[in-house]
């Protein structure tokens, strides 16, 4: 059957979901009835929804042996990422390990740079008309860095609430928007999302929408196919990966841990900038050298600055070179602040463990201090 992942995209009032073709290279939106065009599953809660698409993807595959599980969502957070895994792990038994869950923008990102370059050469604009409210965001790519780097923008006078507009007044609400946006700014795509745009009461915008050039696509399945295009990613080696979403709950550090022992400057990657910070996690075993001393190197994806942070392992045994075996854990508590934890194994019977163990916190905001800075 080939690679099979899911991408979900749950809505407040209705949700969709797709899987991987691997005959077209491109996610399959699931429909609700087979042989129609009808995707909307009403959304209720997780759990009724989980349900509803396990037995519409029976016929694509067995979803606990999915290889990566995507969920999408208004807003991604700690919260409801922790919920979210939960829930599959519980009903689908799929491992914790395989699921992901992402912001409506990054899956707009996936979605968009796995289409043609022209498509965002320069900036893409998405609108959202979901439940009387109108949402915008701007797609920022850096195709010039390798992976790409992308950023959502949005500002709140971006969005709005429709309420009991007349279709002449929701018109005018997103021809003066979209004027906002568009106003000094390239852009190569226009990309219009939910059922509030099923309606043809934007005649006076789509002429504003479509000017110099512009590609408008208009449609209701990008986010759950932007959800599957992340879960191919996923089985990707992080360095092999085309792009680098770089969204509010992003760590923008590559993280890694000097091994001298293998070569000069060799490094050891323990997470990868991109990841949200409730889910950068690490953990790795090494052999202590000469000296008690471990520096953890922090590569911003943007700059040619890196950070440098050395944890001296106070009060450590003296052993033999290569006889002290260290576990290593890494995590991010926020954006900006990682926590580092190095436990003393000990070396087998030889050396028993000392039971000791190091704990640091390094704050990289602003606020967090002077910093070991270099080129």
């Amino acid at each position: 059957m080939g690679t099979f992942v899911i991408g979900f995209d749950l809505g407040k009032e209705y949700s969709q979901l797709c899987c991987w073709n691997e005959k077209s290279k491109e996610p399959v939106s699931v429909a609700v009835e087979p042989g129609t065009e009808k995707y909307r599953i009403p959304t209720e809660t997780t759990e009724a929804f989980l349900k509803k698409a396990m037995r519409l993807l029976k016929p694509y595959g067995k979803i606990h042996e999915a290889a990566a599980v995507v969920f999408c969502v208004e807003q991604a957070d700690e919260q409801t990422a922790a919920e979210l895994r939960r829930a599959a792990m519980q009903m689908i038994g799929i491992p914790e390990s395989r699921i992901f869950v992402q912001s409506r923008e990054e899956s707009f990102c996936a979605y968009v740079l796995h289409q043609p370059r022209e498509i965002w050469r320069h900036q893409s604009v998405l609108f959202t008309c979901e439940g009387g409210e109108l949402r915008s965001a701007v797609l920022n790519v850096n195709g010039r860095t390798i992976p790409a780097m992308a950023r959502a923008e949005k500002e709140e006078k971006w969005q709005t609430g429709l309420g009991n507009y007349t279709n002449g007044e929701k018109d005018l609400a997103l021809s003066g928007i979209a004027r906002d946006i568009f106003g000094g700014r390239p852009v190569s795509s226009v990309f219009l999302v939910g059922e509030g745009f099923d309606g043809k009461w934007y005649e006076e915008s789509l002429k504003i929408l479509c000017s110099a050039g512009k590609r408008v696509f208009a449609g209701n399945n990008l986010f759950a196919k932007g959800a599957c295009y992340r879960a191919m990613e996923e089985l990707k080696n992080p360095e092999e990966r085309s792009y680098v979403f770089l969204g509010e709950d992003k760590i923008p550090y590559n993280v890694g841990i000097r091994t001298p022992g293998t070569g000069k400057d060799s490094l050891y990657t323990l997470l990868n900038a991109g990841t949200s910070w409730y889910e950068a996690k690490a953990q790795c075993e090494a052999l202590l050298l000469d000296e008690p001393v471990l520096e953890f190197i922090l590569k911003p994806m943007q700059g040619n600055m890196t950070l440098k942070e050395s944890l001296e392992l106070t009060g450590i045994p003296e052993r033999p070179s290569r006889t002290t075996r260290l576990r290593i854990f890494v995590e991010f508590e926020g954006v900006e602040k990682l926590r580092i934890e190095v436990r003393d194994l000990g070396f087998g019977e030889l050396f028993p463990s000392s039971d000791m163990v190091w704990n640091e916190t390094v704050d990289l905001s602003q606020e967090g201090g002077a910093r070991v800075w270099e080129q």
